[in-house]
This record gives structure tokens, C-alpha cells and sequence, in this order.
């Protein structure tokens, strides 16, 4: 029984650094100290994640320990950015030597002031060395299954009719799949204001080369949404700063 007992040891040992590993990437916007996750990586460092998202898009992402720090710096400059990554099951561990690997499926969210972003499970293969100062994390090859994701990168299409209309065609993330939305949006040149209608109703004001507002409407007041420098950069405006800002954390244009 000794025997058994003693050469299950390095894979216990690996296991429970893993799962340490992941409270520390979870506890990160509460230490505020991205050194308590990168204690548990190798300077070498390079990592595969494959994303699976709601509509079965695959996307490929390949990084360094360079591009990880970024990463970390990145979560803890958003405001109110809470991570949760929990190992829910550790499917296989092996040790020979100096290298370990650690098979595990992961439950990962990320949420800003209380709001889902995204959600899902992550089937990690971490892979470990040895060093003369302990075990680090040398690779993880990630396959990222998203269950949810609420917000993201949209896609904008921007179409201009002859009569010199816009139309515009917004994808945007809502939950389990994605949303298509279709914008009209119309200018109606005044006595040196500009005025735009969304959707056929009159919604902004702008001064060309300046400011766009939105229009008081019911209880909310007029606010000024951002400058423009001429019609298409002023759609963009309204689709970017006003109409999507709350789904959408970059947007990749089509024109």
C-alpha cells in the first residue's frame, strides 16, 4: 500500500498546484497583483486556446507570457471586472520526470458590475515542468466551449442607398446566440444644424464636424453621444457610442 500510496505523489501534487493556479486567476480583482497568478507560469510560456462560440464560430488564439501579463493588466484596468474559474473535474494527471500534465474541464465567467459578459466551460490541458524552484506552467492547450455571451465584438455593416440614406445592419452577442439589427438612419440638413432620424423618428442633432446630441425624449434629457467629422463617421457614431455600447466592446466595420 506504501507503494501505491508514494507514486501517486507527483500527481496530487500537480493537481492541487492546478487547482491553486485557479483560485489565484479567480482572486485576481480582489489581490489587484497579477504576480499571484504569474508565480504559477514559466517565463516560456505558450498557450492555444480554441474558441467554440454560441453559433459555432471557431476562433484561434496563440500567445506568449508577454501576451498573458497583458491580458491580466487588461482585467484588472476594466472597472468592476470579477472572473470566476473553477475546476470542476480533473479528468487525467500524469508525471514522468520533470513534466506534468494536468486534464481538466473548467467553469468560466466573466462579468462586469454584476453583468454576464460571457460564460461557459473551458477542457484545459495544462502542461507542467519541473524546475529547481517547483513546478510551473509551461503550456495550456485551451478548448473554449461559450455557453452565453452577452457582450463582445460586433459586426457592422454600413449600406448607403441613392437617395442618400444609411442603412445598417449590427450584429451584436444576446445570450445563447447572436442578434441581428437593422438600423435606418436619415439626415435632414437645417439652418446650420443637421438633424438625423433613427428608424424614421427624429433622434440627434449634430453640427457638422462636431458634436452629435440625442434628443431629449420623455424623462431623459438631451446628451451629447460624440463628435463627428462628416455623415459615415457620425453612423458609426451613433451605432458605436449610443445604440450598442452596452453589447458591443469593439466593433470590426464592413463598408
Amino acid at each position: 500500500m506504501y507503494h501505491v500510496a508514494a507514486a501517486q505523489k507527483p500527481e496530487a501534487e500537480i493537481e492541487k498546484f492546478i487547482k491553486d493556479y485557479a483560485k489565484a486567476y479567480e482572486n485576481i480583482t480582489k489581490s489587484r497583483d497579477k504576480q499571484t497568478v504569474l508565480n504559477y507560469v514559466s517565463k516560456d510560456l505558450f498557450s492555444t486556446i480554441i474558441k467554440s462560440n454560441v453559433v459555432d464560430n471557431f476562433g484561434l488564439i496563440q500567445s506568449t507570457y508577454a501576451d498573458f501579463d497583458s491580458y491580466l493588466e487588461r482585467i484588472l484596468r476594466t472597472d468592476g471586472m470579477t472572473v470566476t474559474y473553477s475546476v470542476k473535474d480533473i479528468l487525467r494527471s500524469k508525471v514522468r520526470g520533470k513534466t506534468g500534465v494536468v486534464v481538466c474541464e473548467i467553469a468560466v465567467q466573466v462579468a462586469s458590475k454584476g453583468e454576464i459578459w460571457n460564460k461557459g466551460t473551458e477542457i484545459t490541458t495544462f502542461v507542467l515542468k519541473n524546475y529547481k524552484n517547483g513546478w510551473k506552467i509551461l503550456n495550456f492547450n485551451v478548448v473554449n466551449l461559450e455557453e452565453e455571451q452577452n457582450k463582445g465584438t460586433c459586426l457592422t455593416e454600413i449600406f448607403k442607398a441613392n437617395t442618400g440614406n444609411y442603412m445598417v445592419k449590427t450584429i451584436v452577442p444576446k445570450g445563447e446566440s447572436y442578434e441581428s439589427n437593422i438600423n435606418n438612419i436619415e439626415f435632414n440638413p437645417g439652418n446650420g444644424i443637421v438633424f438625423i432620424s433613427l428608424d424614421g423618428e427624429n433622434a440627434y442633432s449634430w453640427i457638422k464636424d462636431g458634436p452629435i446630441t440625442r434628443l431629449a425624449e420623455g424623462n431623459q434629457p438631451e446628451r451629447v453621444v460624440g463628435p463627428a467629422i462628416d455623415e459615415y463617421d457620425a453612423v458609426l457614431t451613433i451605432i458605436k457610442q449610443d445604440l450598442y455600447k452596452g453589447n458591443c466592446t469593439e466593433f470590426k466595420s464592413k463598408k
